[in-house]
């Protein structure tokens, strides 16, 4: 006879899903209470963890994109609006980025409300997450600091399970001028890989155009390093 833990058998999920709630709303008690939790659960997987205690861990940087738009901007924004919310995406996602900026993981909940097969996250979706993330990587690394997608290529490995955290992970290929090409994939915590993504990011000629103060702002900029005054230096007399 097979073993509790071997039930159900992977396929069932998708022939036979479990019935799952509309996401609620997420001003309720208990969407505010869920999303705590999450933020809670979060900060405490095993994976961040340890990634914040790496021997090299000062080599790296933690922001949450877009936490500095302003919320009246966010609301007409994709993921972070229309999409954001608890049964969907519950929560921002939280970066950590090396400080040279050549590779970056994305920390991601994905809730049931994002789903293509009912229990299994549309590759929309994650088509989405993923042109954000490597777009992140890559727009910093242009000149301008502006970028749009020109080229995005997915290969799906393995069906994505609702109700989860995950990780994307990126990295920077090559820059020159005004491409930048960069790579990743979608994990699951454990290491099984999801979704292997190629994409190239141009500058477009109207760069100059645009304010790149806004479009860090939206990616999560780098914490501002402290400056070091000399002794005697900054003091008011």
């Amino acid at each position: 006879m097979p073993s509790e833990r071997s039930f159900p058998p992977p396929l069932y999920p998708l022939s036979s899903p479990r019935p799952a709630p509309p996401p609620p709303d997420p001003a309720s008690p208990a969407s505010i209470a869920y999303t705590a939790a999450l933020e809670d659960e979060l900060q405490s997987l095993p994976f961040l963890t340890a990634h914040r205690a790496r021997e090299d861990a000062a080599e790296w940087y933690e922001t949450r994109p877009h936490a500095a738009i302003p919320p009246e901007i966010r609301a007409n924004k994709l993921t972070s609006g229309a999409l954001a919310g608890p049964g969907r995406l519950a929560l921002l996602p939280l970066a950590r980025v090396k400080k040279d900026e050549s590779e970056a993981l994305i920390f991601v909940h994905l809730g049931r409300g994002l789903c293509g097969h009912d229990g299994i996250v549309h590759g929309g979706m994650l088509a989405t997450l993923l042109d954000e993330s490597l777009g992140r990587n890559a727009i910093i690394n242009l000149p301008a600091q502006i970028g749009v997608t020109a080229h995005l290529g997915l290969r799906y490995r393995a069906p994505t399970r609702a109700d989860q955290f995950v990780v994307i992970r990126t990295s920077l290929v090559s820059q020159t001028g005004r491409k930048a090409a960069v790579k990743g994939t979608v994990e699951t915590l454990d290491g099984t890989v999801l979704v292997e993504a190629d994409a190239l990011f141009v500058q477009p000629k109207y760069a100059k155009l645009l304010s790149a103060s806004v479009v860090r702002q939206h990616m999560g900029e780098p914490p501002k390093e402290p400056v070091l005054l000399a002794e005697g230096e900054g003091k008011v007399k």
